[in-house]
């Protein structure tokens, strides 16, 4: 029997004209060190899809191309495929989750062969404590941007390649998230989300966002053993550089339903700036966040997870520069802040 389900294939839009459908990769080989992001998407009611995408090297080499607000074309999104133009994603047979990206400086053909079904996210406190944000009705999906988040992880194969060299990954560790549903450019105030895995026994995503109104609220699931657990609470905890933007890492801390505490630390190996319509941020696109593509450690296990952090000084109105360990270059570059002294 297939772990998918027709929920984490393309999505029958809404009227609502900033619906949009998108799905994640974040990865990480252990031979090489190498990690990266890359999103898929689409606003569909507007005509436009997206590419977000970055890629790095412990040594510093790095590689970001967006491609925001290209003409959504015949045959982007079938049944079973979603494409932006440079990336693809499938799920070939209904066996193992596909994405592909292509540039002239970089490659990504990787599959990923999950451990457990898609998990949506749940309300962690408040009036929906510990149901399914899919399972409830009414204006609080369009205040925090998504009428479903279904996430999963797993073993990951394939092939990368940054400029001349390739890499081959056997045996590398992924995590992967699908949105969709009305999300407005700017939806919140700040937010972190914290999503990953340290392989089979732990995956895990933790949502804090604080809204456009003033609201505060939490979503998220942890699979610990092959058992979703539910969350009574949780904090997300970011150590951010002196540009604003740049996380080196962090932790976080989750109480279960059960009793349970678990200590998620965290060591960011770098991170991409991401934004909805412009490359950066700025005026008329959503507030830029950092997806800090990081290590995360529990229990003498290491895995993968975006530790991403959105802040929004100027409403988001305001595009993000210079930053010290937070790409926002195009191409092939290499990062010239070494972070290890200050760890």
């Amino acid at each position: 029997m297939s772990l998918y389900s027709e929920v984490d294939l393309p999505h029958k839009p809404s009227d609502h004209p900033d619906w949009q459908e998108s799905w994640v990769l974040v990865f990480r080989d252990p031979i090489s060190g190498a990690v990266g992001f890359l999103r898929t998407g689409a606003y569909v009611n507007q005509g436009t899809t997206q590419t977000h995408w970055g890629m790095a090297l412990p040594d510093g080499t790095r590689f970001r191309r967006h491609l925001l607000d290209r003409k959504l074309q015949p045959g982007d999104r079938t049944e079973t495929t979603a494409s932006s133009g440079t990336a693809k994603y499938s799920i070939p047979d209904m066996k193992y989750c596909r994405f592909e990206a292509w540039d002239k400086d970089a490659d990504v053909d990787l599959r990923v062969y999950d451990w457990f079904p898609s998990q949506d996210w749940s309300f962690v406190g408040g009036p929906n404590h510990g149901k399914e944000l899919s399972s409830v009705s009414g204006s609080v999906k369009e205040t925090v941007g998504t009428s479903g988040h279904p996430e999963s992880a797993g073993r990951l194969e394939g092939r990368i390649r940054f400029g001349d060299r390739v890499i081959n990954i056997e045996n590398g560790i992924a995590y992967r998230d699908h949105g969709y549903g009305a999300r407005p450019h700017a939806v919140f105030r700040s937010a972190r989300w914290h999503a990953g895995t340290v392989g089979p026994d732990m995956s895990y995503s933790l949502i804090s966002m604080h809204d456009q109104g003033g609201e505060m609220h939490k979503f998220g699931w942890v699979m610990l053993l092959g058992e979703r657990q539910t969350i009574r609470d949780f904090h997300t905890v970011s150590s951010t550089l002196c540009d604003g933007y740049s996380v080196i890492g962090g932790w976080s801390v989750v109480k279960l339903e059960n009793g349970e505490t678990l200590r998620i630390n965290v060591d960011t190996v770098d991170g991409v700036v991401t934004s909805t319509h412009l490359n950066n941020g700025g005026p008329g696109s959503s507030p830029a966040g950092v997806e800090a593509l990081s290590i995360p450690r529990w229990n003498g296990r290491a895995g993968v997870c975006d530790f991403n952090m959105i802040d929004n000084p100027r409403q988001g109105e305001a595009a993000v520069s210079h930053t010290l360990f937070a790409n926002c270059e195009d191409g092939l570059t290499k990062r010239s802040f070494d972070p290890g002294w200050i760890r």
